[in-house]
């Protein structure tokens, strides 16, 4: 592999690690070039403000999920079939292997509220979201042409609940799983399949 893309993914792999275990805020520039063994003005070659390389990490995070709702998509089962595995995907991202990546998402959410991005930096973190939405609606467009998803309301609706609601309870979940449940009840992973077991039956209900 071309050397300066391997240190780039150095770099980049450095930073998940610190923003995962000290945060977004509280990693320095000189904290990411230490962990990747490079110096600063190398780091900053690369990604000249710090904001660049929390987009790199976050859109990481996000892409790494990509080839599991492909795989989905192009399997051979009906459309409400391949929903349940899309959404069996999202819980599958809480478990100790994905967690990491789940936290770094939500804490990037938090993040954001506070401190001001460049609107064309956040463009790429949605750009990232979008290959997922569009792999979601065509499951829903299948499952509504096979007949196994009954539900009249569009799509793009459907896609982006399924992407929104449901994407961002299994976000929140793995980072409120760090808090006293006394602070924040924490719902149970057997809860989320309970949720997901209710929005297949009524993505499956026929219009009234």
């Amino acid at each position: 592999m071309n050397k300066k893309i391997e240190r780039r993914k150095n770099m980049i792999s450095a930073a998940k690690r610190l923003f995962t275990e000290h945060g977004f805020e509280n990693t320095t520039m000189q904290n990411i070039a230490d962990e990747a063994h490079v110096g600063v003005a190398t780091l900053f070659r690369y990604f000249p403000k710090k904001d660049d390389i929390i987009i790199e990490v976050v859109k990481a995070a996000i892409e790494q999920q990509f080839p599991r709702f492909q795989q989905i998509k192009e399997s051979n089962k009906r459309g409400i079939e391949k929903i349940d595995d899309v959404l069996t995907a999202y819980i599958g991202f809480i478990s100790e292997e994905n967690r990491e990546s789940a936290m770094l998402l939500e804490a990037f959410e938090l993040y954001i509220a506070f401190i001001p991005i460049e609107k064309n930096l956040l463009a790429e973190v949605e750009k990232a979201y979008e290959k997922i939405g569009r792999i979601i609606s065509a499951i829903v467009r299948e499952g509504k042409s096979d007949g196994s998803i009954k539900l009249t309301l569009s799509h793009e609706i459907l896609s982006s609940t399924i992407l929104n609601m449901f994407g961002t309870a299994v976000k929140k979940y793995s980072l409120y799983t760090l808090l006293p449940d006394v602070i924040v009840p924490v719902p149970k992973k057997e809860e989320l399949i309970m949720v997901k077991n209710v929005l297949l039956s009524y993505l499956q209900q026929p219009a009234k």
